[in-house]
């Protein structure tokens, strides 16, 4: 999969290692199988709709972005076994550490953008 960061368009990294998993395949394991997402890490679904967390281990944030990367929606501390529903317009959910969003002071409007490459 391929390694990205997130910031906002501000320049305030959300998230330094996404994994954009842009194949039916990557998009179906998601996070399945792992312990924990460190507050560093996300996983961004591309294309992406509504999400689950049913046999995770962890809750996360959910963020639901439109074509242009503008957050339409957050849901915060999706616990295991549970559904998010995307609104209308979603085309990528950026899945982060739970209770990220709300560190980072994130809110439906903003914009965010996608960065080749990580720092090692």
């Amino acid at each position: 999969m391929k390694l990205a960061r997130v910031e906002t368009t501000q320049g305030m990294t959300v998230a330094h290692r996404v994994a954009v998993a842009a194949s039916f395949l990557q998009r179906f394991r998601g996070l399945l199988g792992r312990k924990d997402l460190a507050l560093d890490q996300g996983l961004l679904l591309r294309p992406g709709g509504s999400i689950h967390t049913l046999c995770m281990r962890f809750p996360i944030d959910a963020l639901f972005l439109d074509r242009s990367m503008r957050i339409l929606a957050i849901t915060h501390r999706l616990v295991p076994n549970r559904f998010a529903v995307a609104p209308r317009a979603t085309r990528s959910v950026l899945e982060l550490a739970s209770g990220r969003a709300a560190d980072c002071g994130l809110q439906p409007g903003m914009t965010l953008r996608l960065r080749s490459g990580v720092d090692a």
